[in-house]
């Protein structure tokens, strides 16, 4: 192989890596509260095989961080909510992202969880204490790459933005 096509090769095997570590699912908190985040994505190499994953916890009033650095997924599906809080005097309040009109339904816990969703069997409960079943909702999916995405929970409480950097 000729010095020059070696060359080719490193740049583009370089550029390819490079776009790959870059890559990431950042999650951010806009909201007054702090938020509880879930996300669940396909187990790879099985059919209808899903893991859900949580909680990443943000800070509120604009918290963020990377679900996990090492995922590269092209979608995902998500939920998130927070702990009961007073609204006023008399009201209390939770609020929760993804559950309404939900793509696909996978188990939560109370405390950190890190359940496989296989959705060809019956649904099993887990024994983990709080564990329920809960909507979740797909993410925009890629279609030629892994996604570089921020998804934000906005300030108003009831809205979630996604923005990408490039690909989608």
């Amino acid at each position: 192989m000729s010095t020059f096509v070696k060359s080719a090769l490193l740049a583009f095997l370089l550029a390819a890596c490079a776009e790959r570590a870059e890559a990431a699912i950042k999650i951010c908190n806009k909201f007054s509260q702090t938020v509880y985040f879930a996300m669940a994505y396909a187990q790879p190499g099985y059919d209808e095989s899903y893991i859900s994953r949580g909680w990443l916890v943000l800070a509120p009033n604009g918290g963020c961080d990377q679900f996990d650095s090492a995922l590269h997924l092209s979608v995902f599906w998500y939920y998130a909510e927070t702990n009961q809080y007073k609204v006023s005097k008399h009201v209390k309040n939770i609020n929760m992202w993804g559950n309404v009109r939900p793509d696909k339904q996978f188990w939560i816990a109370t405390n950190s969880f890190n359940f496989i969703n296989n959705l060809n069997e019956k649904q099993s409960r887990p024994g983990d204490p709080g564990v329920r079943l809960v909507g979740f909702t797909r993410s925009v999916e890629s279609k030629d790459s892994e996604l570089d995405e921020t998804l934000t929970i906005e300030a108003d409480g009831i809205n979630v933005s996604q923005s990408f950097t490039s690909g989608q």
